[in-house]
């Protein structure tokens, strides 16, 4: 009997159990290794996703559109390319109306962005919101934030790498002054809390050259110092760790002192530039009329206008407001929306060699623009004492169809350089080449606190089952390397994200980590989805997402006293071998034996995976193979045990279970009660 232990196939946050190994089906997506594994099985969605939309990806465009609240979702199948073409996702837009869980049914959408566990943060400039959206799913909203002070046209959002959210609003007060507001993440329930004096979240009152107020905000390397912009001429630098004063924030720089046309214009959105994300570099503004690099000859310390300035103009373009930084080439790269033009009217230009590499016609201006995987320089400065540089992103792994001669074409293996765990994916029945990408990150541990609401994705699981949420990522794997309060997260990315089925992926401990015991472990994906399928000690998911490894918390007050058949049971395929009897018995603290004491309200619900053995041409082990739970006597229904008399039992059919092949079989309990146990077994 192994406990503690999963497989999965998902996108997610993952972590460890006694023998390290998480498997699990799921849809194309992100991983989290913090794990934070993100994924979806192929049965069983619930009803919340069984139309289940593709999942973003790093280098999506999101753009702010006008009216209804909406962004809309713009997606490459090869982002990195020199002129790439982009389309939108078959639901997109998104929005933050009633049926997502908002309340609103319309207003400005504005500025965007993604904290490091990949989640999207948008706002709602009308209606002085900021929306959390959820990463799989619908994208339907996780939580919706009002403005908890003076603030309102709710403009731009900037994270940093653990708990603060600031928000920078576009009306100005009466006076010369504007709002920038910091809510903090509450790290038991997952949400942002707002409050005042010794509570969480401040509101800064900072000051204005004009009526509008400090609405586009970017966040410098340090993580609570904002350059700010209020539609004039003046950039503002505010250390938002002290108080406001005469000294705080500063004029970082005065556009109104250069000459000839660059004297004039209206000051938008704002990007600190790499690599020191302090300002030393400079930073580029949308001017209206065209982008400026501005830098002072104070460095980060802002002054004197270093000239001449880099002014990058777009044809008719004459109304720059939105602007971001490119995912993947941050330094050089960046886009540019017009919030009047509606063809041709966001752009990706490379200011090195001052070309235009795509174009995007949204068909309505832009009200601002962010990328996913687009961190700012708060974020990017995230760094633990590791030899390497975090997020680090994998070479291409090209799969192809399996042959005869090389059956492991559809696998691929990637090793953490952090942690040394193993991530293994195999893309059953591929039809076509698929390129897979892989980024690997360390995150703070608040970051890949899973949501609060967590959806069980796994295979057979009842439709439409939530399990409790909130669950912190493991951090087993990074301890062991000595990165203390850090999980891994893993983005799991293929393109094109079709032909083949849902994916098998699985999470394994280096064979270097000491044999570790951290109980009840699941793999997640997109941080809001259990995958599942089976625990080893590691869990295993399915999909195209976000992948994370959490623990999930039981009732120490219940045991288990025993499952069968035991680990390491051997059967011989025969007629009296058709159903196999899986049992479970669970008792009260210390009471086994004592049949009046089993719980009566667990939902014990059984997974078998087929394991998979090294190709002998190749090495590669594919990962495990869901196996439908075909329970005997009865048609359909999911594979959850029902009590008989006292003890939970199902009888499941091997028609499915061919000999020749080991499996593991897991129960999950979706109540929570009990932590999640298994065993294997094999055919002869």
């Amino acid at each position: 009997m192994k406990r503690n232990s999963l497989r999965t196939h998902v996108r997610s946050i993952a972590g460890l159990a006694p023998n390290g190994l998480i498997t699990a089906r799921i849809g194309l997506m992100r991983v989290a290794v913090m794990f934070l594994l993100l994924l979806m099985l192929a049965a069983g969605l619930p009803a919340q996703v069984t139309t289940h939309p593709v999942d973003w990806v790093g280098g999506d465009v999101f753009a702010a559109t006008g009216s209804g609240g909406a962004y809309q979702v713009w997606h490459s199948a090869n982002p990195s390319a020199a002129n790439p073409t982009y389309a939108q996702y078959s639901n997109s837009p998104i929005n933050d109306g009633t049926a997502n869980g908002g309340m609103t049914t319309g207003g400005a959408t504005g500025g965007c962005g993604f904290d490091l566990a990949y989640r999207f943060f948008g706002t709602n400039v009308t209606n002085t919101f900021v929306d959390r959206y959820s990463i799989a799913n619908a994208h339907p909203l996780v939580q919706q934030l009002a403005n908890s002070s003076t603030g309102h046209a709710s403009q731009s959002v900037a994270l940093d790498a653990k708990t603060n959210l600031f928000i920078g609003y576009a009306t100005g007060v009466s006076g010369g002054f504007g709002t920038i507001e910091q809510w903090v993440k509450n790290t038991t329930t997952g949400l942002y809390e707002f409050g005042t004096g010794t509570g969480p979240g401040k509101s800064f009152s900072v000051p204005v050259d004009g009526t509008a107020g400090p609405g586009w905000i970017d966040l410098a390397t340090d993580g609570h110092t904002i350059f700010y912009t209020s539609q004039t001429r003046k950039i503002y630098k505010f250390n938002s760790s002290v108080a406001v004063s005469a000294s705080n924030p500063v004029v970082w720089a005065d556009l109104s002192t250069l000459t000839g046309q660059n004297k004039f214009g209206t000051l938008y959105a704002i990007k600190i530039l790499g690599p020191s994300y302090d300002g030393t570099d400079g930073v580029l503004v949308a001017d209206k009329g065209n982008v400026k690099l501005i830098r002072t000859s104070g460095g980060a310390a802002g002054g004197t206008i270093i000239t001449p300035v880099p002014v990058f103009t777009f044809g008719s373009l004459a109304n720059l407001q939105a602007l971001t930084l490119d995912s993947f080439s941050p330094l050089t790269t960046f886009w540019v929306g017009d919030a009047s033009a509606i063809t041709n009217n966001l752009l990706r230009f490379n200011k090195s060699t001052g070309t235009t590499e795509a174009k995007i016609s949204t068909g309505t201006g832009v009200g601002g623009v962010c990328l996913d995987a687009g961190f700012n320089g708060a974020e990017l400065a995230f760094q633990p004492s590791t030899p390497i540089p975090n997020f680090q992103t994998s070479p291409p792994f090209i799969l192809t169809p399996p042959t005869q001669s090389n059956p492991t074409s559809n696998t691929v293996s990637f090793t953490s350089p952090f942690t040394g765990a193993i991530l293994t994916a195999t893309l059953p029945n591929l039809q076509n080449n698929v390129t897979v990408t892989i980024r690997d990150s360390l995150v703070d541990s608040s970051v890949a606190l899973s949501d609060p609401t967590v959806f069980a994705v796994n295979p057979g699981a009842p439709t439409g089952t939530v399990v409790p949420g909130n669950m912190p990522c493991d951090q087993t794997l990074t301890t062991l390397k000595g990165f203390s309060g850090t999980c891994e997260v893993l983005a799991f990315e293929a393109n094109p994200n079709s032909g083949f089925d849902l994916p098998n992926i699985i999470i394994d401990k280096p064979t270097s980590a000491a044999d570790e015991s951290t109980p009840n472990l699941h793999l997640l994906s997109n941080l809001d989805e259990d995958g599942t399928d089976g625990v080893i000690n590691y869990p295993t998911i399915s999909k195209n997402c976000v992948l994370t490894v959490n623990p999930q918390k039981s009732n120490n007050n219940f045991q288990i006293c025993s499952f069968s058949p035991a680990d390491g049971t051997v059967f011989t395929k025969s007629a009296k071998t058709s159903t196999i009897t899986f049992t479970l018995d669970v008792a009260a603290k210390g009471q086994c034996g004592n049949n009046q004491t089993t719980p009566n309200f667990l939902k014990p619900l059984l997974l078998i995976v087929q394991l998979q053995t090294p190709d002998p041409v190749t090495g590669i082990t594919p990962a495990p193979v869901s196996i439908p739970v075909l329970i005997a006597g009865k048609s359909g229904g999911p594979p959850v045990m029902p009590l008989s008399g006292n003890t939970y039992q199902l009888q499941v059919k091997t028609i499915d279970i061919p000999a020749g092949f080991t499996y593991l079989a897991t129960v999950i309990d979706l109540s929570g009660t009990i932590p999640s146990i298994s065993s294997h077994f094999s055919f002869q």
